[in-house]
């Protein structure tokens, strides 16, 4: 490698870093102070860079929003998800991996959905950031459930794109987080009450 280009992939590795601590910093002061309470300038100190860095690594705190949903709805556990219910070849069995996979992404994503979902309260681009990750999290359901459909597993005159709706209704955040934390069931007893719901409701007899 020439010394231009490790002089080249040193910089990117930094700014790749730089990068990582900014939407680090991000993620724990938005969800201790709030997005609406969490200033660049606050960022900043927390990532120890400057607030002109933050805008032009990050896009300010629009940007770092976006990269949070990003994180959550479209990273290699989502992809992971998908692949894992496709190689199930029962349908109740993708219904226990997907439930899997909630459970995993609610884990390592609950608190940015906190964050977008009260953002999304009080601010525009926060609520269009909300719309994307619902759009996406349907879109990625439709594809899992799709090979159901083919299969003529799912309730007869149900399509996948419906069947999705019905799963996102059910295992929708608020709806987990109501049955895990408000019933006092805890996550494993929650997902199993609301994948047992959805085989009914989505697979035939």
């Amino acid at each position: 490698m020439s010394d231009e280009a490790q002089v080249r992939s040193r910089r990117e590795e930094y700014a790749w870093q730089t990068r990582q601590d900014v939407v680090a910093a991000a993620r724990k002061l938005f969800a201790t102070q709030g997005y609406a309470g969490t200033t660049v300038e606050s960022i900043a100190r927390a990532a120890r860079v400057s607030p002109a860095t933050v805008y032009a690594q990050c896009g300010g705190k629009e940007g770092l929003l976006g990269s949070l949903m990003d994180m959550w709805t479209s990273g290699d556990l989502v992809q992971r998800i998908i692949e894992n219910c496709a190689a199930e070849p029962d349908p109740r069995t993708v219904l226990d991996v997907l439930a899997e996979g909630y459970l995993e992404i609610y884990r390592q994503s609950g608190d940015i959905i906190r964050i977008v979902t009260a953002a999304a309260a009080s601010t525009t681009s926060a609520e269009q950031f909300l719309t994307t990750a619902d759009s996406r999290h349907r879109e990625s359901l439709a594809a899992i459930l799709e090979p159901l459909e083919k299969q003529g597993a799912l309730i007869e005159g149900l399509t996948a794109v419906e069947a999705a709706k019905i799963v996102f209704f059910h295992f929708h955040f608020g709806q987990f987080s109501l049955a895990a934390r408000t019933f006092g069931w805890g996550e494993a007893r929650a997902a199993e009450w609301i994948t047992e719901r959805i085989a009914a409701a989505i697979l035939r007899p």
